[in-house]
């Protein structure tokens, strides 16, 4: 190797302490001892880049622990002009602009985020104008424009150690990098085991979603009847650059397990002993459009003083998502021909087409630019009223109905969702077992061998959506009953439900064939490897009771082994999964709401109840519980958002003592109380089986990165409890023996959602007094106090917290079960003394009291 050496010893490499008695210690395996004065050679070409990327030890020799702060810089400036024209006509202009910069002190959304050794400078300015012209013809006719535009400029900059030294091996495709130095993954046991990466972050612009708005509203006055029609457009954009899952600057992983490797994952990486490296040839930018107009008429007709009927219909016209340079590119299975591609058993490698069924949007002849036949007309009526059956004004009954349709956004069943497909304008290549980085250089580009390209590749994992659109929507409707019950208190009682329709879900349409369960040789209650994983089924494909695995469960069996399932793809073949969008889900919600308003007198308050339930068979475009694509029907149950009851309570009340004018009244009357009470029941989640992830060996690729299979359900979860401390987690929320390893080759029995989250109960309350000093000067004090009680409300156990669910700090995943003791439970003492699942792990915050004081003047 080229390069000075490096010295691996008791001492310190770079800080890391490592001793030549340890079991990873490094050894040449060339010779297969120990190298030569315990001196390990370094590559000097392209060592020290990558070393860059680790740091120093903060904390001993081997220990590296950090704080880092969060530079923010934000600034936003206003502007607002009203000017009237005429009496009758008026127009205003606003216009805001923000700033806002932040450094996130690990690489922003890539694989490698271990160290701070390179950051993201995150800059995202944006931009809203709005114009509204309002125009009053008459006392009866009134016509308001409005036009808006809004952007916003998302910038990645990296910082600090991220860019490629130029003596350093040029990888698969020279060029493609942009600079930047590739990533670092280290495995396989030791202190070495983390990752950093630069990934796709640009060193400049990102992302822009520049968005037109027109709106024309109509109001006219004529009779008995109020009229408004007008219409709304838009025209929006969204112009971003591809994330690959593996960026053009590539990574290097170094792995013990590697037939290369030296023992020690960090020597791998100074004498260039390389488990792999991957590189992605080019990092495309999109341009997506899309436009909407929906025109619009109302018409609310008192018919009699007591009866109001509201009729209106919006038309939604939709256009489709569009690449405006046709980058996209779809998996079509019309266009997929049947025996033109396969798989090589011995290689793994595609023979005959690897793009076989793969259009590019607006291209590929016959393909619209959009990859989908649109759906222009959609109309959308709504009817609802309002009655007062004694005319009195203390009894209302309203009821409506209305058809909402959905445009959807850029993660569902449309042509935006196809930015990270595989496509072959851009290839991702990846070489194994290397022992030295010289050999990162491009490779040949000859004809494969048994293909009609010069590609040689695995099979593609795609990306597919419907070749015709169906647009998203929901019917909402509702039944009130409000009574005035007495002193100005008002009581609602309201039944309101709703019906989703042509949602989205998402499914691997090239699912391997699970085994069907009148041929698996699996006994019930029978797990693979058997009890404490004490039988060799994959070596000698038996189950533990020693019933051959022959067939289709042989398949299965090789699987979830750890076999690539590839080959065994039967409905595409030659194709990888092929992950489908598409507009096919259900949902459906109903719900009781109850609600008690007071708004005069010394005390006010707003209490609502409501219980509800919402099923779906998808609640979300990704939503990754579809473990099995041909067995749709197992995975509808509750939402994930679903929450049976809601209580909320808020109360300002005027204390009523020492109201007599006077030093009492001054000093201690004329406080206020307020507070706010929120009583509600958690979440669903499901119960996820983490021992043999692909228990059902079907190579599912939208469930990969999360539940494939679920545990056997074998009791009732929620009774036989045995508590006991967990230092760290709370109490145990369900009974883990109520669970036991899957059967052999199936995916669990356990139902989606099938367990709660814990419920949240808090109080907050505030006390409030202003002191008057003379008229114009004035003192006021508030002492608030928040979860005032000091309840434990604690976190999520597992499943969907919406939409922020990922970025809150109260969340905590202890819902896969990764251990079943001697008697196949997960109850077993051997799994519950070690492992926290079905615990919380964190709370939200205690009691909190903070005081505040203002003087005005």
């Amino acid at each position: 190797m080229p390069g000075r050496n490096y010295r691996l010893h008791a001492g310190s490499v770079r800080g890391f302490q490592r001793s030549l008695s340890g079991a990873d210690c490094p050894v040449d395996p060339n010779t297969g001892t120990a190298f030569a004065n315990n001196l390990v050679p370094i590559d000097q070409n392209n060592a020290p880049a990558l070393m860059a990327q680790i740091p120093l030890p903060t904390n001993g020799s081997n220990t590296w622990n950090a704080s880092p702060t969060l530079p923010t810089n934000w600034r936003e400036e206003l502007v607002r002009v009203d000017h009237n024209f005429t009496d009758k006509v008026r127009g205003t202009v606003r216009y805001i602009h923000d700033s806002w910069e932040q450094t996130y002190p690990t690489p922003l959304w890539t694989n490698g985020t271990s160290f701070p050794t390179i950051q993201t400078d995150f800059g995202g300015p944006g931009v809203s104008l709005v114009t509204r012209l309002t125009a009053t013809a008459s006392p009866t006719l009134l016509n308001e424009f409005v036009f808006s535009y809004t952007t916003d400029h998302i910038t990645l900059i990296p910082v600090g150690a991220w860019k490629r030294a130029d003596t350093m091996a040029p990888g698969l495709y020279p060029g493609a990098d942009n600079g930047k130095v590739p990533g670092i993954s280290l495995g396989g046991g030791g202190i070495f085991n983390f990752q950093e990466d630069v990934g796709y972050l640009p060193n400049g612009p990102y992302n822009s979603n520049p968005t037109y708005t027109y709106r024309d509203n109509v109001t006219k006055v004529a009779g008995k009847h109020n009229l408004q029609f007008g219409a709304y457009f838009v025209a929006a954009q969204k112009n971003e650059l591809a994330a690959p899952g593996t960026a053009t600057n590539g990574v290097f992983t170094f792995d013990t397990s590697s037939t290369v490797s030296t023992g020690n994952a960090f020597a791998d990486l100074l004498t260039g002993r390389v488990a792999s490296f991957a590189q992605t040839s080019a990092q495309p930018k999109f341009y997506n459009r899309y436009k909407i107009l929906e025109p619009y008429f109302q018409d609310d007709w008192r018919i009699t003083s007591r009866l109001t009927l509201n009729l209106g219909v919006r038309v939604s016209l939709f256009g489709t998502y569009r690449d405006r340079y046709h980058r996209e590119f779809n998996f079509d299975t019309s266009r997929y021909v049947s025996g033109a591609s396969s798989v090589d058993p011995g290689t793994g490698l595609v023979v005959g087409d690897p793009f076989n069924g793969v259009v590019q949007c607006g291209v590929t002849s016959g393909i619209p630019d959009s990859c989908m036949k649109g759906h222009l007309f959609n109309p959308a009526p709504r009817i609802g009223f309002a009655w007062d059956p004694k005319g009195d004004g203390k009894l209302a009954i309203r009821g409506g109905y209305g058809v909402f349709f959905e445009h959807s956004n850029g993660n569902e069943a449309n042509a935006e969702s196809l930015e990270p497909a595989a496509s072959p304008s851009v290839q991702t290549t990846s070489i194994f077992e290397l022992t030295s980085y010289d050999q990162v250089v491009p490779q040949g580009t000859g004809a494969c061998p048994g293909t009609t390209t010069s590609i040689c590749t695995t099979p593609l994992a795609m990306i597919s959506i419907p070749n015709k659109v169906v647009w998203p929507n929901v019917q909402q409707w509702h039944l009130d009953v409000q009574r005035e019950l007495w002193g100005h208190t008002v009581a609602t009682v309201s039944y309101v439900g709703s019906k989703g329709t042509h949602l989205t879900r998402f499914l691997d349409i090239n699912q391997v064939l699970p085994t069907p369960l009148s041929q698996n040789p699996y006994q019930v209650g029978e797990p693979i490897k058997g009890v404490n994983a004490a039988h060799d089924d994959c070596g000698t494909m038996e189950t533990p009771s020693g019933v051959p695995v022959t067939g289709q469960a042989a398949i299965n069996l090789a699987i979830a082994c750890g076999a690539s399932p590839d080959g065994f793809r039967t409905q595409f073949p030659g194709m990888g999964s092929v992950n489908r969008l598409e507009e096919k889900a259900s949902s459906i919600y109903h719900s009781l709401q109850v609600g008690v308003r007071r708004s005069v007198g010394r005390l006010s308050l707003s209490g609502s109840y409501t219980y509800s339930h919402s099923i779906d068979d998808s609640s979300s475009a990704h939503d990754p519980l579809i473990v099995d694509s041909y067995d749709l029907a197992r995975v509808r149950a509750s939402s994930n958002f679903d929450q049976r009851h809601l209580f909320n309570l808020g109360y300002v009340y005027d204390l009523p003592f020492f109201k007599t004018p006077g030093l009492a009244n001054k000093i201690l009357g004329g406080w206020e109380w307020s507070g706010i009470t929120t009583i509600q029941s958690g979440t669903p989640f499901s119960v996820a089986n983490g021992v043999t992830g692909d228990n059902a060996g079907v190579g599912n690729g939208v469930s990969v990165n999360s539940a494939q299979s679920y545990p056997d359900l074998v009791g009732d979860p929620r009774s036989g409890i045995n508590n006991f401390p967990f230092d760290g987690f709370g109490a145990i929320m369900y009974n883990p023996s109520a669970f036991a390893a899957p059967r052999g080759l199936t995916f669990g029995n356990t139902p989606r959602n099938f367990l709660t989250n814990p419920r949240r109960t808090n109080f907050d309350m505030a006390l409030y007094k202003r002191f008057a000093i003379k008229e114009s000067v004035a003192f006021e004090f508030r002492a608030e106090a928040f979860n005032v009680f000091n309840h434990i409300e604690y976190a999520w156990l597992g499943g969907d917290t919406g939409s922020a669910g990922s970025n809150s700090p109260f969340s905590n995943s202890n819902n896969t079960l990764t251990c079943y003791g001697a008697n196949n439970s997960a109850g077993d003492p051997a799994c519950t003394s070690a492992k926290a699942y079905l615990r919380p792990a964190v709370a939200h915050n205690g009691r909190i009291l903070q005081l505040g004081a203002k003087f005005i003047f």
